[in-house]
């Protein structure tokens, strides 16, 4: 057992570990970059024993407080909003990007952790308005045998909408043919695009007709919204959950009572989904 003390340094995102046997400085560990210093090189052993066994600890802590995804087998009506995107982020974070990410380093697990928290506030919306309107909704659908999955899946008179969610923090400008985050380019649109296609094909062979599938992008978090040549026309790209109710209240009714019941049917069932 190592006789070394151990103290968890945390400041402005950054976490580092420093050890020490009494009064006496062993060495730190910088656990976001790896850098390290030991002044007592006859501990060295000691010295990684120790770190390994402090990072591990704090590693549990974290990965005791994510909770697992549930999925149901057999029928996705039992997923929850944003399982899939918290999965990945789970299964990204080794010990070290764990605490990083705890600790308000940015890593690909946090940006995932992110994104799954604005599933889950539009998935909440989506539960809350299809359960008073009659609608079904359908969150984290896993499509193929590759990972990749719908965010959310809204089935109701008005058809199908697939429902892609983007959480950010920046500003969004979107016109016919593309888009940009934070000045960025990005490639919501062709996603969105590819998505609803690929939902109308499967939806569409397991119904036995055709079904028709709109693509929607809702922003989370945004903090401007900047809209040129009214937009894209086959794909609505809509500031937050507030724009997406009012886009809803606007769509028309194309199916009926039983087929909207028929489509959800194959919807919920995995085998609909994999290719």
């Amino acid at each position: 057992m190592s006789d070394l003390e151990v103290r968890v340094w945390r400041r402005y995102g950054n976490l580092r570990l420093y050890l020490a046997r009494g009064e006496v400085k062993v060495g730190w560990y910088d656990v976001r970059t790896g850098a390290h210093e030991i002044e007592t090189p006859a501990d060295g052993a000691l010295f990684w024993e120790t770190v390994r066994s402090e990072c591990a600890r704090l590693g549990e802590e974290v990965k005791a407080a994510v909770p697992e995804p549930r999925r149901v087998d057999g029928d996705l009506a039992g997923n929850r909003a944003g399982a899939a995107a918290q999965a990945r982020s789970v299964e990204l974070r080794s010990w070290r990007t764990r605490i990083a990410g705890l600790f308000g380093v940015r890593t690909e697990a946090r940006d995932f952790a992110f994104g799954a928290k604005g599933e889950r506030a539009i998935g909440r919306r989506l539960d809350r308005w299809a359960g008073k309107r009659g609608w079904h909704v359908l969150h984290a659908v896993p499509v193929g045998r590759n990972g990749a999955d719908i965010d959310h899946v809204l089935i109701g008179p008005f058809g199908v909408v697939t429902v892609n969610t983007k959480a950010t923090r920046g500003t969004v400008w979107v016109a016919e043919n593309g888009m940009m985050v934070s000045g960025t380019k990005v490639d919501y649109l062709r996603n969105s695009r590819f998505e609803a296609k690929r939902a109308r094909s499967l939806l569409g062979r397991a119904h036995g007709r055709h079904v028709p599938v709109q693509p929607v992008i809702v922003f989370v978090g945004a903090k401007g919204f900047t809209v040129r040549g009214g937009g894209p026309k086959d794909v609505a790209v809509l500031k937050d959950v507030r724009a997406l109710r009012r886009w809803l209240a606007r769509r028309g009714t194309v199916l009926a009572p039983d087929q909207v019941a028929g489509v959800y049917e194959v919807a919920r069932t995995p085998a609909t989904w994999r290719t």
